[in-house]
């Protein structure tokens, strides 16, 4: 101790270089160790790079794809290829922003209320003033039963897709009413909707179309409602609503359909069509109808079919006659009438089920605040 406290500065000093020893010697380790982990690293990215620069077969007995320059130049190509045709193909879906069919964005429950009720009247008067049969047991409340036949009732939300429907249904009908040769019989179902606003929510806020449980807004299983199994919907790509139109008549009236929403210029998707026959109580109201039609035509007019044919045209369609009538002078019969043929097909009503996709794309999500919380 006498010894320290003569030579302090020399004692002090042997402490300081022990420590920078001992300091040296920590990060000497240190180093070591972190250059192993560098080491293992690097070669961890070289063999990745080399398997890289190899490249990998996409499928057997294909050559190696490598990361070379002009893969790479060939990739990004694809790569904005890919991008523009996914913008055309929404701008496509999107369609033609005048004919595009939206709901009213502010619409109470009331107003709602009351302009359903008025589309529903104005569907049936246009039905009854275009001699368009409904069926005799009850009348056809195009999608919209559950607020029709309970009145004061409407959509606890999603009021402005419905709304949307609700035009839509009036587009359709109105084409179906438009494709009914004349004179042709037309009994008209139903207009059956998709009921979105009975749907259960999900986690995100979604209806979920798939699911309709007892905790579903009024589930009650209209008749006049469906839940598709087949449709376009892609979730976060682009949505749909459903439809189904059910009428019975005759090909030409669905033919003229089909192509009346498909020409359209709005985005419709025709996504099946069922044909079976018709019920006897269908084909009396169409004979019905038929005859009526007939009783209103001049006398001087060729008789007309059951689907609006003049008798001597559909006798030569479906009896084969093909001399029905001169080359020169038309109306004059070419040569003996051979209507004691017997009737190989015989042309009867069909019950017609078209189901309809409108598309359109899915609304921007809004923006959360900086904290990662929506907005309130």
């Amino acid at each position: 101790m006498d010894k320290f406290k003569k030579n302090k500065i020399f004692y002090s000093a042997l402490v300081l270089v022990a420590a920078l020893f001992v300091a040296g010697c920590v990060l000497a380790v240190e180093k070591y160790l972190a250059k192993g982990k560098s080491a293992a690293v690097f070669v961890a990215v070289n063999k990745e790079v080399t398997a890289l620069l190899q490249g990998h077969p996409l499928t057997t007995g294909t050559p190696a794809i490598s990361l070379t320059t002009e893969n790479v130049t060939a990739a990004t190509a694809d790569l904005d290829a890919l991008t523009k045709h996914i913008e055309l193909l929404r701008a496509n879906i999107a369609g033609n922003a005048e004919l595009a069919i939206r709901g009213k964005v502010a619409t109470s429950s009331s107003e709602f209320t009351t302009q359903l009720k008025q589309s529903v009247d104005e569907w049936r008067k246009l039905a009854k003033d275009q001699d368009v049969k409904m069926p005799a047991s009850e009348l056809s409340d195009f999608g919209f039963r559950r607020y029709i036949r309970n009145p004061g009732t409407s959509p606890k939300r999603d009021l402005q897709r419905v709304d949307q429907q609700r035009q839509i249904v009036d587009f359709l009908f109105r084409q179906l009413i438009e494709s009914r040769p004349p004179s042709s019989p037309l009994l008209f179902e139903s207009v059956d909707r998709e009921p979105i606003e009975t749907f259960v929510l999900i986690p995100d806020g979604k209806p979920n179309a798939g699911t309709m449980g007892p905790e579903a807004e009024g589930a009650r299983n209209e008749p006049d409602e469906f839940v598709p199994t087949r449709v376009f919907d892609r979730r976060g790509l682009v949505e749909t609503l459903s439809f189904r139109v059910r009428f019975v008549g005759y090909t030409p009236t669905l033919r003229t359909f089909v192509n009346k929403v498909r020409n359209s210029g709005r985005p419709f998707a025709i996504t099946t069509v069922e044909v079976t026959p018709t019920t006897r109580e269908n084909e009396k109201l169409l004979t019905t109808v038929a005859v009526s039609a007939a009783s209103a035509t001049p006398t001087a007019a060729a008789p007309a079919s059951a689907n609006g044919i003049p008798s001597s045209l559909a006798a030569a369609f479906f009896n084969g006659d093909n001399a029905a009538t001169k080359p020169g002078k038309p109306g004059t019969p070419s040569g003996p009438q051979r209507d004691d043929r017997p009737v190989v097909m015989k042309e009867a009503p069909s019950a017609f089920t078209v189901q309809i996709d409108y598309l359109f794309l899915p609304e921007p999500k809004a923006p959360a605040t900086p904290e990662g919380e929506p907005k309130k």
